[in-house]
C-alpha cells in the first residue's frame, strides 16, 4: 500500500508538471533534442537514439525511448526530426516532430540560429492493469482511449566564442486531448519554457571544462540543473550535475574516431523514493557523418619521420639544401633586417614574426593535406639546423559548424603539427601555438576555393 500511494502521488504530479515534456539526462550530448534551433548547428548528419528508464524497481515509472536526426542543408539552413515513444503508467506517447532551423553570423564572432518544430502526438490510455480503488471511476468504466494532439515548438540559440546560450518554448500553443470520458477534461498540453547556458574553458592543449546550466518548467515552478563537464581530448567525456529536487547526476561518454558516440547517464532516486527505486539509467548511441569538399584534394595523414634517414637519400639531400639556403637568405635575413628597423615597441608589437608557410587540412580533421608533406620534413631540417629559431603556430578553420566547436577544431591542427615535429626531434619549449578557428580568414568561406585556404596551421619563425 505504501508503495502505491507514494507511486500514484509521484505520477501524478509528474505528468501534471514536468513528464509532458520527457525527461533527458543525456541534453548535452544531443542539444537538438531540448531545441529546434540545434538542427543543423554543427553542419554534419547527426543520428542519435537513446533510452531512459526512470526509477528502476518501481513498477509504472517513464520509460522513454527517442530517436533523432538533423542535417544542415547549405550554408544557413538546418533540418530534423524526432520520434518519441514514452510511457508512463497507463498512459503512452507516441509522437513525432519535424524541425527547420536558420542561422547566421554577425560581427564575424557572432552566431545566431533559430528553430521551429511542428509535430503530432499520440496518447493511449490503458486502465485495464490499474490497480482499481472506485469500480466506478469514468477512466476504468471507459476502458482504452486514445487521443492525439499538435505539438508546435519554438527556439533560439546564441554562440559568441566558448559562450553557449539557448532558448526554446515546447508545446508553444497549448492543445487538449479529449479522451472521450463524460464529465472530465482532456488532457493538457502545458506550454514549457526551457533554458541552456554553458561556456568552454580550455586547461590546456588536451582538456577542457565546460560548466552548464539547464533549466526547464511551467508557470507552475521550474527545475534547474547545475552541471560540469570535463572533456579530454574530444574523446572522452564525463560529467556531474546537480538537479533541484531529485539529486545527483553522472554522465560520461566516449567519442570513437568522430563517427560513433556511446553516453550513459545516472541519476539518483529522489529522497521520498530512495528506499524504493535503484535510481535512472539512460543510455545513448551516436552517429555523425560530416561532408567533405568535392573539390578536395587527395589527402594523407602524416606519420613522424627519421630525419636521419631523409639525410641518407640524395634526392631529399639537395631539395632540403635549396629550401634551407632560401630560407637562411631570404625568409630569415629579412627577419633581422625588419627587427633591426623596428623600435623597440613595433618589435613587442608584432615580436618580430613573419609568415612563412600555412600547412593545410582536411574538413572537420586534424589531417594533414598530402600538399604540405614535403613543406613539414623540410622544416624539421631547417630547425634542426638553426637553433636560434622559435616556430610559431596558428591553427585556423573555415567558417562551417559552431564557432567553439572550431575553436576546438583549429587546436587540434596545431596539436597535430607540434606533436610532428616533437616526434621528429624538435623541442617542445621551441613551439609556441595559438588557435583561432574561424575568426582569422585568409580567404571568403563562400567558396570551397577559399574554404580549403582556411583550413589551415599558419607557421612563423621568431629569430631570437
Amino acid at each position: 500500500m505504501k508503495n502505491i500511494i507514494i507511486l500514484s502521488t509521484l505520477l501524478l504530479s509528474v505528468v501534471g508538471f514536468a513528464q509532458q515534456m520527457p525527461q533527458t539526462n543525456v541534453y548535452g550530448y544531443n542539444k537538438y533534442i531540448i531545441n529546434p534551433a540545434y538542427a543543423g548547428a554543427s553542419g554534419c548528419t547527426e543520428i542519435n537514439f537513446s533510452h531512459l528508464n526512470q526509477w528502476v524497481k518501481i513498477e509504472g515509472a517513464p520509460l522513454t525511448s527517442l530517436l533523432s536526426a538533423n542535417t544542415r542543408i547549405g550554408k544557413s539552413l538546418g533540418v530534423g526530426g524526432q520520434i518519441l515513444i514514452d510511457k508512463i503508467g497507463m498512459l503512452q506517447q507516441v509522437s513525432g516532430l519535424g524541425s527547420v532551423s536558420y542561422g547566421f553570423t554577425f560581427a564575424n564572432v557572432h552566431q545566431v540560429r533559430a528553430g521551429l518544430s511542428l509535430g503530432f502526438n499520440q496518447y493511449r490510455l490503458d486502465p485495464s492493469s490499474a490497480i482499481v480503488f472506485d469500480p466506478n471511476d469514468p477512466i476504468v468504466t471507459g476502458g482504452n482511449q486514445s487521443a492525439g494532439t499538435v505539438n508546435t515548438e519554438i527556439g533560439f540559440t546564441y554562440n559568441w566564442k566558448n559562450l553557449e546560450i539557448a532558448m526554446a518554448s515546447k508545446q508553444l500553443i497549448q492543445a487538449y486531448s479529449n479522451f472521450g470520458y463524460e464529465g472530465l477534461n482532456g488532457y493538457g498540453l502545458k506550454r514549457h519554457a526551457t533554458m541552456y547556458a554553458s561556456y568552454n574553458v580550455d586547461i590546456n592543449d588536451k582538456w577542457s571544462v565546460k560548466p552548464s546550466l539547464f533549466a526547464k518548467g511551467t508557470s507552475n515552478g521550474y527545475q534547474l540543473d547545475i552541471n560540469a563537464d570535463a572533456i579530454y581530448k574530444n574523446f572522452i567525456y564525463a560529467g556531474l550535475g546537480y538537479r533541484t529536487r531529485v539529486g545527483l547526476i553522472a554522465r560520461a561518454g566516449v567519442n570513437i574516431r568522430d563517427l560513433f558516440f556511446v553516453g550513459y547517464a545516472y541519476e539518483t532516486p529522489m529522497s521520498n523514493i530512495a528506499g524504493y527505486s535503484a535510481g535512472s539509467h539512460e543510455f545513448m548511441l551516436g552517429l555523425r557523418f560530416c561532408k567533405k569538399d568535392k573539390d578536395k584534394p587527395e589527402q594523407v595523414k602524416v606519420a613522424p619521420i627519421d630525419s636521419s634517414q631523409i639525410a641518407k637519400v640524395e634526392p631529399i639531400i639537395q631539395i632540403d639544401t635549396v629550401y634551407i639556403e632560401r630560407v637562411d637568405t631570404v625568409y630569415i635575413e629579412k627577419i633581422m633586417e625588419a627587427k633591426n628597423n623596428m623600435t623597440e615597441e613595433m618589435q613587442l608589437k608584432n615580436q618580430g614574426q613573419l609568415p612563412i608557410k600555412s600547412i593545410l587540412f582536411e574538413f572537420d580533421k586534424a589531417i594533414v593535406q598530402k600538399v604540405s608533406y614535403g613543406e613539414l620534413e623540410s622544416l624539421i631540417n631547417l630547425l634542426n639546423t638553426r637553433p636560434n629559431l622559435i616556430i610559431a603556430l596558428e591553427g585556423h578553420t573555415d567558417a562551417k559548424g559552431q564557432e567553439s566547436y572550431n575553436v576546438n577544431l583549429s587546436k587540434n591542427r596545431v596539436n597535430a603539427v607540434k606533436e610532428f615535429m616533437i616526434a621528429n626531434g624538435i623541442k617542445e619549449d621551441r613551439i609556441k601555438i595559438n588557435y583561432f578557428g574561424e575568426n582569422k580568414p585568409k580567404a571568403e568561406n563562400e567558396t570551397p576555393e577559399g574554404r580549403k585556404i582556411n583550413r589551415r596551421v599558419d607557421i612563423y619563425f621568431i629569430v631570437e
